[in-house]
């Protein structure tokens, strides 16, 4: 939450922001349940999620920025951790071809409205806009800078990208990744609700741009357009197209006949 300017450290400042977008925002009712979206001003964005008696079962952010990727998406992953309004999809970032069987790297990236939409057709191609939520962040003035940085003889590219979510022991994969790219990009966000202030960047990596946001504290030196940024974060996107769901890929099977 402080990666947009909410600092959310007890349940009590968790309570107080739920009752706030409970209060404010705009409610959108689903066949799952409502959420209550919020919006505080150039892209930062606030979904509470209740179920259908009106009790709240989550609350998720999001920044709405300057990325456009293209994704083929190939599974809706399924977590018992998650809520019924929750979204989490596999995808291959720019993807080979129509099959999607490969593209430039498999990732997995978590939805905030996931609920507004149908029973989505996979495989299917589509532009997203994805935020990555930095959990760590390292800053360098210069490719030079980032590659002398690294003290091994194997040296990760300065536009580089590790879907991190999709190793380890979880049955389910996390819409976690670390990478490295080149600022385009960057400025200082004010959340008008808070008045916290807060970075963002738009950074191209290996398989299109990204919005990158970050808590303040988390950085040492501030980002420049040109520099090169390298950390770990979790992935929150929505989509820029809208999906085919199945019962309209049923349907153009039938017209097209």
């Amino acid at each position: 939450m402080s990666s947009i300017g909410f600092e959310v450290y007890s349940q009590e400042d968790f309570e107080r922001l739920a009752e706030l977008v409970y209060t404010s925002g705009k409610r959108m009712i689903t066949k799952k349940g409502i959420y209550s979206y919020l919006e505080s001003g150039k892209g930062i964005e606030l979904w509470l999620q209740m179920n259908k008696r009106n009790e709240i079962i989550g609350l998720n952010p999001h920044y709405s920025g300057l990325s456009r990727i293209r994704v083929g998406l190939t599974n809706e992953l399924m977590n018992d951790s998650n809520s019924i309004l929750d979204g989490t999809f596999h995808a291959w970032a720019d993807p080979a071809d129509e099959t999607v069987e490969s593209g430039s790297y498999p990732f997995v990236f978590d939805m905030p409205n996931r609920a507004n939409f149908g029973d989505i057709q996979v495989p299917q191609i589509l532009n997203i806009q994805l935020t990555a939520f930095a959990h760590e962040l390292s800053v360098y003035d210069d490719e030079d800078h980032y590659l002398e940085s690294q003290e091994s003889e194997m040296k990760f590219a300065s536009e580089s990208f590790i879907p991190s979510g999709l190793f380890g022991n979880e049955e389910t994969p996390s819409a976690t990744a670390i990478f490295s790219g080149k600022v385009i990009d960057t400025s200082v966000v004010t959340n008008e609700h808070t008045g916290a202030t807060f970075y963002w960047a738009l950074v191209k990596t290996l398989g299109g741009e990204i919005d990158v946001v970050a808590d303040k504290g988390l950085l040492r030196k501030e980002m420049i357009p040109g520099g090169i940024i390298s950390g770990s974060f979790w992935l929150s996107a929505k989509f820029l197209d809208n999906p085919l769901t199945k019962k309209k890929s049923l349907l153009q099977g039938l017209l097209g006949r």
